[in-house]
């Protein structure tokens, strides 16, 4: 293996001396083999904690460590602590994600006959100034055993910036967020056939707050759709006996989960006041109103779940932070719609129940929230195989 150009000065004039990485920051050693991913960009960290879980599920499946993010930021440039990392871990193979290349992980990685793959990635080379050094990014790139490219062009990018054999694939952008959760199916099967083709809304993680609300958008609702029911799932599950209640005074027919009532033809409002997964009723319902959207300072759940599980959300202006920017995605998108008032709920529900509108929307939803779904399972089986065709001194 030819010397990677340029490391000599990048180490002699302090390429790593603002590095505060201690051997104190040691992971724990792994049982092995170990595939160790690790983020050089912060914003790469969750692809990589996602391909982690996704390399779990596979068969002979490599222990993983991941770092470059949260609580553990990884060992940094310091070679002697790189070193003391890579005699914790003794990994096989090293993943790393993110346009930075940290030159002397990479060094002391090939130095020892580690393995190097690149993912996920758009454009990359050596830190900083050193990215103009002669030759440096250049040589960086070549340590690399494979290249995943986000798209065709950063492959075609790649392959002009290489003189090796790495082989680079344009594999596509890797999953942001995790998969929809599973739930009984012969409880799902069981629950359309009591439907029967019945159109289906869920007021998703309601609280009593909007329970007005809630119950006046499905009686305006219903005047479209005669059919219509409505799967209400309140926020706290001991709220079901007054929420069937304060329906039944309304003039609406309703059933509890609760109760083991079943879903009949009369049937309007569904209650599900047991200890049930969302996935189970999302998985039914096109549509889904984001509980607690509506009210301010109230919690609201997650509505990625909603969203790869192909219902079209309906949520308002009081999302918590952390769902504000998916939110503004998926209204974006068309894969959802955002109401500023109570009042306008029913109005929405009944929008995305009409065929041509909310199967356009659903789709939508579930494409912005799985995107990266078959490029991170692509990923993980080609991290497996290159393990399994190199088992020979994995051992």
């Amino acid at each position: 293996m030819g010397s990677i150009s340029g490391l000599r000065a990048y180490r002699m004039l302090g390429g790593h001396n603002a590095d505060p990485s201690t051997e104190t920051d040691l992971p724990a050693a792994g049982a092995g083999p170990i595939c160790w991913l690790h983020a050089t960009d912060p914003g790469e960290h969750e692809a990589l904690k996602l391909l982690a879980a996704q390399l779990a599920e596979q068969r002979n499946a490599p222990e993983c460590l991941v770092t470059g993010g949260g609580a553990r930021p990884g060992p940094g440039e310091n070679p002697r602590v790189i070193d003391a990392w890579l005699d914790r871990t003794r990994p096989v193979l090293i993943v790393l994600a993110g346009t930075v290349l940290p030159p002397n992980l990479i060094e002391r990685a090939r130095a020892r006959g580690i393995a190097l793959m690149l993912v996920n990635a758009t454009h990359a080379g050596a830190p900083g100034r050193w990215r103009a050094w002669p030759g440096f990014s250049r040589t960086l790139l070549a340590a690399f055993a494979q290249i995943h490219t986000r798209s065709e062009g950063a492959a075609q990018w790649f392959t002009r910036q290489l003189r090796s054999p790495a082989s680079v694939v344009a594999g596509g952008a890797l999953a942001r967020f995790p998969p929809a959760p599973t739930c009984n199916h012969v409880e799902l099967a069981a629950l359309r056939t009591m439907l029967a083709g019945r159109p289906v809304w869920f007021a998703y993680s309601l609280p009593q707050s909007e329970t007005e609300a809630a119950l006046a958008a499905h009686a305006q609702a219903l005047r479209r759709s005669h059919r219509l029911l409505m799967i209400l799932a309140p926020r706290d599950q001991r709220d079901g006996d007054a929420l069937a209640a304060r329906a039944s005074e309304l003039g609406f027919s309703c059933a509890q989960r609760m109760r083991d009532d079943d879903i009949n033809e009369t049937t309007q409002i569904y209650i599900t006041d047991a200890e049930d997964e969302p996935g189970l009723f999302l998985r039914l319902a096109p549509v889904s109103y984001l509980g607690g959207s509506l009210s301010p300072a109230t919690a609201t759940p997650g509505p990625l779940t909603a969203a790869a599980l192909g219902s079209a959300l309906v949520f308002g202006p009081h999302a918590e932070a952390d769902c504000r920017v998916f939110l503004e995605q998926l209204r974006r998108s068309g894969g959802g719609r955002r109401i500023s008032a109570a009042g306008d709920l029913g109005e929405a529900v009944s929008a995305l129940l009409s065929p041509e509108i909310g199967a356009e929307a659903a789709l939508k939803a579930w494409t912005l929230a799985t995107e990266g779904s078959d490029a991170t399972y692509h990923l993980a089986r080609a991290i497996c195989d290159w393990m399994q065709l190199n088992r020979q001194s994995v051992s």
